[in-house]
């Protein structure tokens, strides 16, 4: 019995030696490796060096941190994606693998998206940013990848390559130190204006058509905060074969760079081209000026500008603006005091002006009932010039609506996103009139239906990533038994329209 036991024991462990011979056998006979136990690929940690003298990249380095933005989970469309290119020892690409950014229990991290192995047929391996498709034959190399990009029509940060090779692993885990696979150039105009406390700023001027080429090759910036930038490889600017193009206060403007050594551009590196124009601005306020704010210093900024500079935070923009407060009686700044019950103990005005100043956005609409006129009119009945389209008096009407609102049942939120916020300098946040609204709306020319002034101030808005104004605004003039009146976007009147329901406010302030 104990030498039948034996033998069957014996066979057993053949039979499991012979099984795992032959596993591994099939395994190279096909070419395969077989995946390290527990080793997913994964990233141990992301380094970005940054344009060499510049950071318009997308990616924020401060050499302390690198910040990309994190979905809420692996399917997550927000967030940001890397792909790692997978080389083995014949130098071709097998997989393209994509790792996403999520914040899991308040931790970021770089999560393996298609549970690819660590395993020893990877010889070398390039990472990238950011993570994209790749239906034909994968690239095994950098400049095979960058090609890739440069045939793309995207944004200059869909376009903005990072890079990392890397043939170094631990357990499993890689180190990406990315860098810029293209090199940058750069072109901007600068301008200096002064705050109300005097101190000199400088910001960055809006250019319009520019260009530059390169030889026979034409290229085309893209506005990136604040300054015009492209990406471009692999070329050289040799004498008189480079020039720039650009247009400022409706001025053309052609500049010629006449290198005595022709300068080759280098990966990772950004270049600067100054574009100096006669800007012709003095201090005289406009239309389409940004409001800024630092601290207790405030900047009105040119509507010229081509954004807001570091440290500032633009607050609205200025769309009508009052003659001077030193003019006596009678001007539109002492009619505007008077109708709103003010004085200029503290609104100071900017270098003599004082002006309204739009939101960067919309607020709630005006609240709750919205099928009771006659309530809302309690709030105006001892005012008697609440329906007069004529006057610019929407502070006081404000003022009334929301002191008399609660005592007659009326639930006002058409503040409720601003009511907090105090700004030195100004008034609180308002509704406006509706003579008000025809400054915004339809611009200077106050008198003449149109939608003039709004598709400024939109394109002002536009550059500083605010909301548009669009559709009908409400205005908070009011007349009893008929509501608050409205003005559409083309100017025209809307009329009286009870108490607007789905329109929601947009706030204004006066300096």
């Amino acid at each position: 019995m104990k030498q039948l036991y034996l033998h069957i024991k014996l066979a057993a462990l053949s039979m499991l030696l012979f099984s795992a011979c032959t596993q591994d056998e099939i395994m190279n006979q096909a070419n395969m490796e077989r995946p390290v136990t527990d080793g997913l690929l994964s990233i141990g940690s992301v380094k970005v060096d940054d344009f060499t003298e510049n950071t318009e990249s997308r990616v924020i380095n401060d050499s302390k941190t690198v910040t990309f933005e994190a979905g809420t989970n692996i399917n997550d469309a927000n967030g940001d994606e890397l792909g790692i290119l997978l080389i083995d020892e014949s130098g071709k690409a097998y997989a393209n693998v994509a790792f996403k950014f999520v914040n899991q229990n308040g931790e970021n991290k770089w999560l393996n998206k298609t549970n690819e192995y660590y395993s020893s047929k990877i010889k070398k391996a390039i990472a990238y940013f950011p993570y994209t498709e790749i239906t034909e034959d994968l690239p095994s190399s950098i400049e095979e990848l960058k090609q890739i990009f440069l045939s793309k029509d995207v944004s200059f940060e869909e376009k903005d390559l990072l890079v990392s090779e890397t043939t170094e692993f631990h357990a499993a885990s890689m180190d990406i130190n990315f860098t810029h696979a293209f090199s940058m150039l750069t072109f901007s105009a600068e301008a200096t204006t002064t705050t109300s406390k005097g101190n000199k700023i400088t910001y960055s001027l809006q250019l319009s058509d520019v260009a530059f080429s390169i030889g026979d090759n034409l290229y085309t910036p893209e506005l990136v905060n604040g300054k015009y930038v492209c990406l471009i490889d692999n070329e050289t600017l040799a004498k008189d074969e480079f020039r720039y193009f650009y247009t400022a206060n409706n001025t053309p403007y052609v500049k010629t760079v006449s290198n005595e050594t022709p300068l080759t551009l280098e990966a990772n590196k950004s270049y600067s081209f100054p574009c100096p124009i006669n800007t012709g601005e003095g201090t005289a306020m406009a239309a389409g000026d940004f409001y800024c704010v630092s601290s207790d210093d405030v900047l009105v900024l040119p509507g010229s500008a081509a954004g807001i500079p570091e440290g500032w935070t633009c607050k609205g923009i200025v769309f009508h603006v009052m003659d001077s407060s030193d003019s006596g009686s009678g001007n539109e700044w002492s009619t505007f005091l008077t109708n709103n019950q003010l004085t200029e103990a503290n609104l100071p005005g900017y270098n003599g002006k004082h002006g309204l100043v739009v939101s960067l956005i919309n607020d709630n609409n005006y609240g709750t009932p919205i099928d009771n006129v006659n309530t809302w009119g309690t709030c105006f009945t001892d005012y008697a010039e609440s329906g007069n389209k004529d006057l610019s008096n929407g502070y006081k009407m404000t003022q009334l609506l929301t002191a008399n609102s609660s005592n007659n049942g009326i639930t006002f939120t058409g503040l409720n996103l601003h009511k907090d916020e105090t700004i030195v300098g100004t008034t609180s946040w308002y509704i406006p009139s509706f003579n008000e609204l025809k400054y915004l709306v339809r611009g200077e020319n106050s008198g003449t239906p149109s939608g003039e002034g709004l598709e400024y101030v939109n394109g002002q808005l536009g550059k500083i990533n605010g909301e548009e104004l669009s559709g009908s605004i409400p205005s908070i003039t009011f007349i009893n038994n008929s509501g608050f009146c409205l003005m559409q976007s083309d100017g025209q009147e809307n009329g009286w329209h009870g108490i607007p329901g789905s329109e929601k406010i947009r706030p204004i302030f006066a300096f």
